[in-house]
């Protein structure tokens, strides 16, 4: 490290990362000729820098001789501090704000219902697995915790679904807008052709409460309360996974987001058919807070899950090839 008589005589905040690589360069080679190479520098660069250091550490630094500029006492002394600052720049500030997905062991945390874990984790394990295999996913339950406090202090990376007024700071993003539908097991004596009101009214039901759905799901719940006959309301789950799965070995009728019956149509043996009367249709989100607008890790899992909701996009090795390219390294010289 620098002496103490030395440290005495600099003016730190006049000094900064690239005189320091040129101070370092020419303890090196001991020529201004020779730095202005290695590090791609104007020989007058080179000098006005070196002029720059000599003021700030009320010293000459470098003086020429026969076999070229040789440190003075107060650079022998500094040197070692130096080559650390440099170090400390390179493997722990240079690369602090960089995100690589081939490399990076994160752990993303993702705020949801029951359905949006389901079908998000699923497509994101899936959508990461070749490019980003180190990366991890959690599922974070919704009403533990203030969303919007979670996603400012980075408990939550992303939330998605319909949640109105997170308040300020929280950032939003369409992703789809999505559409109620009826459910009931394949075979079902109104899974053939269309379904009438009657049928519907006369039919049994399972219902979901809203709030494990979203504030859409509210104003369905009310309105199915409204028009179907108290005694043909047969089951209340607090699950929209658990009632998908209850309908498959009954008659009941559900009403569910049509994305998620189309992935459980796609598991079970379900049919899907539109409902008879019009309900509410509800966007998707996805939300963030301002304060990770700009890191990269967290915008990367934003692009990858904008790709995957909408697939026709194609945009999921856009977004892969786009951050290995700013993963790369910022080439510094030689010997900075």
């Amino acid at each position: 490290m620098c002496s103490m008589v030395s440290i005495r005589n600099v003016s730190i905040d006049r000094l900064d990362i690239a005189q320091l690589r040129v101070f370092n360069a020419l303890y090196e080679h001991r020529s201004v000729i020779k730095v202005s190479r290695v590090l791609d520098l104007p020989q007058p660069t080179v000098s006005r820098w070196l002029a720059r250091m000599r003021a700030s550490f009320g010293d000459p630094l470098f003086v020429r001789t026969q076999d070229g500029m040789e440190p003075t006492p107060t650079a022998v002394a500094c040197s070692d501090a130096v080559k650390e600052i440099l170090s400390i720049y390179r493997t722990r500030l240079l690369h602090a704000g960089r995100f690589d997905p081939a490399t990076t062991n994160r752990n993303f945390k993702i705020a949801g219902s029951e359905f949006g874990h389901l079908l998000g984790l699923s497509t994101l394990h899936d959508w990461a697995r070749d490019k980003a295999p180190s990366a991890g996913f959690t599922a974070v339950p919704l009403g533990r915790n203030n969303l919007t406090a979670q996603l400012e202090q980075g408990e939550v990376d992303l939330a998605l679904g319909d949640f109105p007024d997170l308040g300020a700071g929280v950032k939003e993003q369409t992703l789809y807008e999505e559409n109620y539908v009826c459910v009931m097991r394949k075979g079902h004596s109104l899974s053939r052709g269309n379904l009438g009101l009657d049928e519907f009214l006369c039919a049994e039901h399972i219902l979901v409460r809203a709030h494990v759905v979203g504030p859409v799901q509210q104003d369905v719940e009310r309105h199915l309360t409204e028009i179907l006959p108290r005694a043909n309301v047969r089951l209340i789950s607090e699950s929209m996974v658990a009632a998908m799965l209850m309908i498959c070995d009954s008659d009941l009728l559900l009403t569910a987001p049509a994305r998620m019956a189309d992935y459980f149509k796609s598991h079970c043996r379900l049919a899907v058919v539109a409902t008879p009367m019009d309900l509410p249709k509800f966007q998707v989100k996805q939300y963030w807070h301002e304060r990770f607008q700009l890191d990269p890790g967290n915008e990367w899992l934003r692009l990858g899950t904008a790709a995957f909701a909408n697939p026709g996009r194609n945009s999921a090795k856009m977004v892969h090839a786009s951050f290995e390219r700013a993963a790369s390294p910022i080439p510094l010289g030689e010997n900075a």
